[in-house]
């Protein structure tokens, strides 16, 4: 896509913009999910209620992304989808302070993460429309490190509020950044809307197809996709969420403020990676963060591979996860623009998402099990030797453009 002059400053404040609206989002829900399992206890929630709270959280992001691919296929389809996510999940997440039950604590996590999963693939589709390619990597650095900014100020602001507020009045309090986020996902869309219309016409959108069109099965037979798709996949199992990393440490030597210190510091070093991509200190090139990536996530593991895990292993562990998780995001969002065309990119983005997330809902089940059995080398080995292989294989390959269909 051409980008014609007069577009340059809009183009240019796009990052920031979205940024911005995903800092007040993160922000929002991370001050609430930060008070969840309190509040969750308070209304009379067991573990099992947490545990089955997490997995139908999952199923229903996996629905918003089916959703998003199916109908984020033209830039105003991206737009509404944009608002609608950011809409739902900040609604839900104020919610919060109303619910009078540990059922209506689980309904309204899934519906945030159905927000969650519905805005995904259309912001990065919308963002990588109205920006060329050679900012893809600058512009998902800046969009995360705003990210993870609002991730960390969420929990600090809870943890200042805490002793002062009772958690509803706290959450509530979550309504002020969720109503910037808002305002800020209209004016973000808006001008990226205008950025995208001001570039040439694209092929015919695929909104009247099936979500497996042939198109799309085409596009799938590939090789180069389907490297994607198994490197990226391994590479996302490598890949545990934070709050799995800190519940393996916190049973053997943890304590609250360590814990939590090093889910600070994970941020931070997040913060820090993100913004080294942002800022081009660090090489934006997919096959440079996937490197990073495979290995920095391994030793992450390994790390916390022992069965009584020291805090000092655990901070490093964090920190290594942080920067590793960083480099492996953007590395997967910047060569899944470029492996898909414009019309088909929204749904390409959502149907990575959609098998990442259900393979992980396989995963975990058998990574806590092996915990629970005492196997934690067994378990975070094959979370090491996972992220390795598929941060290399994806480095390794030489797809770096668009593939054309003969």
């Amino acid at each position: 896509m051409t980008f014609p002059r007069e577009s340059a400053p809009r183009r240019n404040s796009l990052p920031l913009l979205f940024g911005l609206t995903s800092l007040f989002a993160d922000m929002t829900y991370e001050l609430a999910h930060v008070l969840l399992p309190g509040l969750l206890l308070v209304l009379g929630g067991t573990a099992v209620s947490a545990a089955v709270m997490e997995s139908l959280a999952d199923l229903a992001r996996i629905g918003g992304f089916f959703l998003s691919g199916r109908l984020g296929t033209s830039p105003r389809g991206q737009s509404l989808l944009v608002r609608a996510g950011y809409g739902t999940t900040i609604v839900a997440t104020v919610l919060f302070s109303l619910a009078t039950s540990s059922g209506e604590i689980v309904l309204l996590k899934c519906l945030s993460w159905f927000g969650k999963g519905l805005r995904g693939p259309a912001r990065d589709t919308l963002l990588t429309e109205a920006l060329p390619s050679s900012l893809h990597a600058s512009a998902f650095g800046t969009v995360r490190a705003l990210d993870q900014t609002g991730g960390f100020l969420g929990p600090m602001a809870a943890l200042v509020l805490a002793g002062s507020l009772s958690i509803s009045s706290m959450i509530a309090l979550s309504a002020l950044p969720g109503l910037l986020c808002i305002i800020f996902s209209v004016i973000a869309t808006a001008q990226a809307q205008k950025v995208v219309a001001s570039g040439p016409a694209t092929d015919r959108p695929l909104s009247n197809e099936p979500f497996f069109s042939p198109a799309i099965q085409s596009r799938l037979a590939l090789s180069p996709i389907r490297r994607y798709f198994l490197g990226g996949l391994l590479l996302r199992a490598g890949l545990l969420p934070a709050t799995l990393l800190m519940f393996r440490f916190a049973p053997t030597e943890g304590r609250f403020t360590i814990t939590a210190t090093g889910f600070l510091l994970s941020s931070l070093a997040t913060i820090v990676g993100n913004l080294l991509i942002a800022r081009k200190i660090l090489s934006g090139s997919p096959r440079t963060l996937f490197l990073l990536s495979a290995l920095l996530l391994p030793v992450s593991a390994l790390l916390l591979s022992p069965s009584h895990v020291l805090p000092a292993g655990y901070m490093a562990a964090m920190i290594l996860w942080g920067a590793g998780e960083a480099f492996a995001t953007v590395g997967l969002k910047v060569r899944g623009a470029a492996l898909w065309p414009s019309e088909m990119r929204s749904r390409g983005f959502a149907l990575f998402e959609i098998l990442a997330a259900l393979f992980s809902l396989l995963l975990w089940p058998i990574e806590a099990h092996l915990w629970n059995i005492g196997e934690s080398l067994a378990s975070m080995g094959l979370v090491a030797f996972m992220g390795a292989s598929g941060g290399l294989f994806l480095a390794l390959a030489r797809d770096e453009a668009s593939p054309r269909l003969p």
